[in-house]
């Protein structure tokens, strides 16, 4: 077998770097000169014909707490909630935190030129950002977080800002056909956020996952990694409402939303604990309780403003925790050895899953909407379209971002695999991105060359004795 040796992975290393530093800073440059003649605020406090009026203030009450809900979700939320990975935990925080910050940027740019497009708006007026623009920035990085989930570990820096850049693209032309033309209700995102970002990540980590990937010893946890894990889990938990409130245009909506959402939490939890216990016979997988205890905040996210009965918020909170449970124990396992499919986090069963039978639901419960439960005609709250009409359009949407995630999962994913990206050869490792002492390299912890160094009865240039442990587990 032809080992890479140190000085060849000190040459990609440098390549990868010196790709991502070239290509970071192009379009850094390139977001602040279209920044300059396309981004305007909404609210100009500075223009004294322009005085600080109801409007932008009752925006800014309403609208800067949820921001900060929302943001604290992405960086540690999803951050901390992709540590469980004991030897990529630095990686999984911070690569979160950068591609979050240069998708916000770039979502903005994006879903200004695609809403132009798709609903034939004025080009002669610019991008104008205020606080929903911001949450709504901060959605679409929920997205590529959820896509990111997929790919963990299996590509570096450069390729995942690469993938970022296709993806957010894609993510604001889905979001302008299914709210701009099709008119999709989806407050929650269930079908453009986390069905979007699911399959597209799904579809890139078919595409770029190396056959390592199968049984690799680093992709696991350990006791440690899972309780700085639940840390993600919990701040998730407690700002989903926020999460699934916030595009609500009215008061009752919005309380109604995030009564729907905790209940569908509660009983998303209540069935992992349930599901966890008896296919495991007595115990609980860590593994259940951080990921498939959110899923019902997924499912329910895009009927949340239209459920009307409690017990319903319930039973989509169930059903979504007992589902995503058996994909963690059944349906993942069984994935990897039937088609190869790779999912590091776990995005099928907490994202892909709940948002499908999240959009399923949505046109069930708007479908059942009548005046006697609304109090007004259902007409006037879906712009002149029946219940049945509206249920029709929100399977429609569901069908086109499956379709439009799945297409250009695939052609990213291919993108990635050309050889001027280099992934790297260290999978699952953190020590190949980060600067590391001596005494911050994990416990356990022997890069690949180093291993098939071993393998090769070569004398290696670091042994510890976990290192013996370690290459048993290859064996």
């Amino acid at each position: 077998m032809e080992i890479d040796r140190p000085e060849d992975q000190n040459s990609e290393t440098k390549k990868n770097s010196s790709l991502f530093q070239i290509f970071f800073i192009l379009l850094e440059v390139v977001i602040v000169i279209l920044y300059g003649i396309f981004v305007e605020f909404r609210y100009d406090p500075v223009d004294p014909s322009l005085p600080w009026n109801e409007e932008p203030q009752t925006a800014f009450v309403t609208g800067y707490p949820v921001m900060q809900d929302v943001s604290v979700m992405m960086f540690i939320g999803f951050g901390f909630l992709m540590t469980f990975l004991r030897t990529h935990s630095w990686s999984a925080v911070g690569f979160n935190f950068i591609l979050t910050v240069v998708v916000f940027q770039m979502y903005i740019l994006y879903n200004g030129f695609w809403i132009r497009c798709v609903s034939g708006d004025n080009w002669d007026f610019k991008i104008q950002v205020d606080i929903t623009t911001m949450v709504t920035a901060l959605y679409c990085c929920a997205a590529i977080l959820i896509s990111l989930g997929g790919v963990l570990g299996k590509l570096n820096l450069f390729q995942l800002l690469v993938m970022a850049f296709i993806e957010a693209c894609f993510y604001a032309l889905n979001e302008a056909i299914c709210f701009d033309r099709i008119h999709l209700q989806d407050i929650g995102g269930s079908i453009t956020i986390h069905t979007f970002g699911a399959y597209f990540g799904l579809s890139v980590t078919m595409m770029i996952s190396p056959k390592q990937t199968k049984g690799h010893p680093k992709n696991s946890s350990n006791y440690n990694s899972n309780l700085f894990a639940m840390i993600g889990t919990l701040f998730l938990w407690m700002y989903w409402p926020s999460f699934n409130c916030f595009p609500a245009l009215n008061p009752e909506d919005r309380i109604r939303s995030v009564i729907n959402t905790l209940l569908a939490l509660t009983g998303s939890t209540t069935a992992v604990f349930i599901t966890s216990s008896i296919f495991k016979k007595g115990k609980l997988s860590m593994e259940d309780v951080l990921n498939a205890t959110l899923a019902g905040g997924v499912c329910v996210g895009t009927s949340a403003d239209q459920i009307v009965y409690p017990f319903a918020a319930l039973f989509v909170g169930y059903w979504a925790g007992f589902m995503s449970c058996v994909g963690f124990e059944v349906l993942s396992p069984l994935l990897q050895r039937k088609i190869g499919l790779y999912d590091t986090c776990g995005i099928n069963n907490l994202h892909g899953m709940p948002g499908i039978f999240g959009g399923i639901f949505s046109a069930i419960f708007i479908g059942a909407l009548t005046e006697d439960t609304l109090g007004y005609r259902v007409e006037d709250r879906f712009d002149g379209r029946t219940a049945s009409e509206q249920g029709g359009l929100q399977i429609a949407s569901l069908g086109i971002t499956l379709a439009i995630a799945i297409i250009t999962g695939v052609i990213t994913g291919l993108i990635l695999k050309l050889p001027c990206f280099n992934g790297p050869h260290d999978l699952f490792e953190d020590q190949v991105f980060w600067e590391m002492d001596e005494h911050q390299v994990p416990n356990g912890y022997i890069p690949t060359m180093t291993r098939e160094l071993i393998t090769e009865g070569m004398e290696s240039p670091r042994k510890h004795k976990h290192h013996d442990k370690e290459l048993k587990e290859i064996e």
